[in-house]
């Protein structure tokens, strides 16, 4: 950023304030010239609370002798005119590791002590009232008509609302990064947990397309939400529609589930529908599967219970060994919920049944 104009107005205040200090009053000259001299002070001095940022100015040996209402308006004190460089720490500030900033960092010292042509810094201010703010500060020297440094300014520019959309954009990043981070950990699983149960190249390729496409919906559904939380029956719905062809019965009242959640419970009913439609009640006309869920208040709290019963199907015998399907209707949904799964395979048909703690915080 650069300080231009507001240099030539401290170049010019610091000029009048030196004809005022050096002039000689006995003389009607200069008393004429001292009250021009004033009144164009008093016309910089207005011209300077036109600056839309804050603006303070020291003369060579580092006193404050000019500060613009917009400084006390940010910062909720008086204007602190130090008396040299070395009393610039009565401004306190913190760096954002929480040390204090010291005299010598301030742009003001290290124009008018260093020599710098241009100093920055940017600050934890604590006000007046004990609260505090982002504070960026500039400095650059005062030159006279002769190229003379006779002082210093600096703006100073509440930055507090750029600093917490930095922070938001930086969490959201981080947050981008984790969410791609675990969709390809679960694009992963699902190709090699497929590959492992099938050999054939035609079954192998729709089967991943499929658990893709599951996983997929879900996606998008979240999309719509910001990322934030999906409503159960609208996920079932999404997933099992298209499966069911209507034999998907589905009840239950209005819950929304945390994004993950929704992600692992659109794999789940997706691996239920595909084993109903490949072994269980889908696989014969006459077969029907109902879903539902219900939330329960007990002594530990509210709980949420979702039941899969399939009837009119063939009587399911119990796998001899547990596969990708059975791990994601299973140990999955229990690490990402909390909750507790128990199957059946009754004369009836398959019965699935979790229940989980109804807990709408981000753990």
């Amino acid at each position: 950023m650069s300080l231009k104009p507001t240099d030539e107005m401290a170049n010019e205040l610091l000029r009048m304030q030196e004809e005022l200090a050096t002039g000689n009053s006995g003389s009607k000259a200069s008393s004429a010239n001292a009250r021009k001299a004033s009144q164009r002070l008093s016309f910089l001095e207005a011209m300077m609370e036109t600056v839309p940022v804050g603006v303070v100015l020291a003369d060579a040996d580092g006193q404050i002798i000019y500060g613009n209402s917009h400084v006390e308006r940010m910062v909720r004190h008086p204007i602190l005119h130090s008396g040299d460089v070395e009393s610039y720490g009565e401004w306190v500030s913190f760096h954002e590791d929480g040390r204090p900033v010291q005299s010598h960092e301030y742009p003001l010292s290290r124009v008018i002590r260093d020599n710098e042509e241009h100093a920055e810094i940017d600050v934890h201010y604590q006000r007046g009232d004990g609260t505090r703010f982002w504070l960026r500060i500039i400095g650059e020297p005062v030159r006279n008509a002769e190229g003379e440094r006779i002082g210093a300014t600096v703006a100073l520019i509440d930055i507090d609302e750029e600093r917490r959309l930095r922070e938001a954009q930086n969490i959201l990043i981080a947050e981008l990064n984790h969410r791609v981070k675990n969709a390809f950990s679960v694009v992963k699983s699902i190709v090699s947990q497929s590959l492992r149960k099938l050999s054939s190249q035609k079954g192998l390729r729709e089967t991943i397309d499929q658990r893709l496409n599951a996983y997929a919906t879900a996606h998008s559904k979240l999309v719509g939400t910001s990322w934030d939380r999906a409503a159960i029956g609208e996920v079932a719905a999404d997933v099992l529609g298209p499966i069911g062809g209507g034999r998907i019965e589905m009840s239950g009242p209005d819950v929304e589930m945390l994004s993950r959640q929704a992600l692992s419970f659109s794999m789940a009913f997706y691996e239920l529908a595909t084993n109903a439609v490949k072994y269980g009640a889908l696989s014969v006309p006459e077969g029907r599967v109902n879903l539902s869920w219900e939330l329960n208040q007990g002594d530990g709290g509210s709980s949420l219970e979702i039941h899969w019963i399939e009837t009119g199907g063939p009587t399911p015998d119990e796998p001899t060994e547990k596969g990708f399907g059975s791990f994601i209707t299973g140990r999955a949904l229990e690490m990402e919920t909390g909750g507790k799964v128990e199957t059946a395979y009754t004369p009836d048909g398959y019965v699935w049944h979790l229940k989980m703690p109804q807990n709408m915080e981000e753990q």
